[in-house]
């Protein structure tokens, strides 16, 4: 069941008054800026990352590939023929040039300041249809992230994206409420918020959200995806901002998952300015606290036992790869 939304706010207009953003970003725990970002931009990554997909016959070829429409799947993160293509996405330089664009930079700043700059760890979602199991449930980042809570995430489809395709979902004033704390799930991090009675008072927001659309969040705003009810593919990017000088874990500044090295990734790529620039920034590295994500014996239990019942409904029969993280583990680390 997904619960009433009320309509997203536009924040796009508020942009040229960084003040009155970042005090309704303060008040709502987000920023939806509409047509703000290059659609070029986003269409280049978009066309790489379907190529990939494309090669490793994820898509239907007598489709457009750009349509993204899946000939086989689901795959979820963590399993091996996921693996075997998200390697690939994260060796793609305009999957990783997207944050750094003057029309990405412009929204963070307006919210973070001048000295803001991305995390180097970038992450797509590839999202099938028909496999509500895996929607990502409600969530925060912070605990996936740590280091500083004046973290921001900057989420954006890379076509347009209907809420039958599966947008994204925002706690309206979540932030406000401190961590909460985790339980086991299906989804994206193998983790879910246990919200509260305080929770239960606050109005989700959401909405169709179109290519060029940026959703910006807070590391403590809940948020979760909707269900992909759609034909194709839900593809989408997001990446973290924080302030220099501000405090960060080590896996911050690693490729999502930590499967390749940066080396592996920059390899043919042409831009040296998108190569370890972040060690030109000013930053205090802090220890990951495992504990946000610990779950008991009984808990994981369920979790290994739920996903046994989608792996038997989806059945794949590849071997292992080496590094996959399916079936789950007790301690992960998103």
């Amino acid at each position: 069941m997904i619960d009433t939304l009320q309509a997203f706010e536009d924040s796009s207009s508020l942009l040229d008054d960084p003040a009155a953003l970042r005090a309704r970003f303060d008040r709502d725990g987000y920023a939806l800026l509409r047509g703000v970002v290059d659609s070029d931009l986003l269409g280049e990554a978009r066309r790489t990352i379907t190529g990939v997909l494309g090669s490793h016959g994820w898509l239907d070829p007598a489709s457009d590939p750009i349509a993204a429409i899946p000939r086989t799947g689901p795959f979820v993160e963590g399993e091996p023929r996921f693996l075997e293509a998200y390697d690939d996405v994260q060796r793609l330089q305009a999957f990783h040039a997207v944050p750094h664009h003057p029309s990405v930079r412009r929204c963070m700043a307006a919210l973070l300041g001048p000295t803001v700059f991305p995390h180097p760890l970038s992450i797509a979602r590839l999202i099938f249809p028909a496999n509500d199991e895996w929607t990502t449930p409600a969530h925060q980042d912070y605990p996936n992230n740590q280091g500083t809570y004046d973290l921001y995430a900057c989420w954006m489809p890379l076509a347009d994206c209907t809420v039958d395709a599966g947008s994204l979902s925002i706690l309206r004033g979540s932030h406000k409420l401190g961590v909460a704390p985790l339980r086991a799930a299906l989804g994206a991090g193998n983790r879910r918020a246990d919200l509260d009675e305080r929770h239960e008072t606050l109005d989700w927001v959401g909405g169709d959200l179109r290519l060029g659309d940026a959703l910006v969040f807070h590391s403590l705003t809940v948020h979760r995806a909707l269900p992909n009810r759609s034909r194709s593919m839900r593809l989408s990017v997001d990446y973290r901002f924080q302030r220099e000088g501000d405090a960060l874990t080590e896996g911050c500044l690693q490729p999502h998952f930590g499967r390749l090295s940066w080396d592996d990734i920059y390899a043919g790529w042409d831009r040296g300015d998108l190569k370890y620039y972040w060690r030109d920034r000013r930053f205090t590295v802090v220890d990951w606290d495992p504990s946000y994500h610990a779950i008991d014996d009984a808990e994981f239990e369920v979790l290994l036992a739920d996903w046994l019942r989608w792996r038997k409904r989806h059945p794949q029969p590849d071997p292992a790869v080496p590094g996959a993280t399916w079936p789950p583990r007790r301690q992960v680390r998103p």
